[in-house]
C-alpha cells in the first residue's frame, strides 16, 4: 500500500503544543471508505489539508498502535469478516479520540470480501 499523508491540521497542533502546551490527543481511532482512488483504480494525490476522509464507510476503534522506529508511529485496525463486504475500500484514516484526521493513505481498491478479515496499517512518520 502507498504511504500515509500527516495532515496539516496535525501538524499545526503539534507546533502549538510546542510552544503555549496544548494537548495533542493521539491516534484512538481508524477510518475506512472509498474514495481515496480515481477512475482508473489509480490512487489518489493525497492532500495534506484535507480533514476528512474523502467517503468514509466505517470508523472504528484501533486495535493497537506501536512504533516501529524512532521516527514513526503505526496505526493498526481490522476490518472484521462481516463489514464492509463487497466494498472497494481504496482510504483509511487515523482519527483522534475527537474525530480529528491525523494522518491517511490512498491506494487503489481492493474489494472487502466476506470470508476475509483486513487488517490496515497506517504509518505516520516524523
Amino acid at each position: 500500500m502507498a504511504g500515509a499523508t500527516t495532515t496539516l491540521n496535525y501538524r499545526e497542533r503539534l507546533a502549538t503544543q510546542m510552544i503555549d502546551g496544548a494537548v495533542v490527543k493521539p491516534p484512538a481511532m481508524i477510518a475506512l471508505g472509498d474514495g481515496g482512488h480515481n477512475a482508473d483504480n489509480s490512487a489518489k494525490t493525497p492532500v495534506e489539508s484535507q480533514t476528512a476522509l474523502i467517503n468514509e464507510l466505517l470508523r472504528k476503534d484501533l486495535t493497537r498502535l506501536i512504533k516501529e522506529d524512532d521516527y514513526s508511529a503505526t496505526g493498526i485496525g481490522t476490518v472484521e469478516k462481516t463489514e464492509l463486504n463487497g466494498v472497494s475500500l481504496s482510504e483509511a484514516g487515523l482519527l483522534d479520540e475527537d474525530g480529528n484526521l491525523i494522518g491517511f493513505k490512498n491506494f487503489a481498491p481492493k474489494i472487502k470480501e466476506s470470508d476475509e478479515e483486513y487488517e490496515i496499517q497506517i504509518k505516520l512518520k516524523f
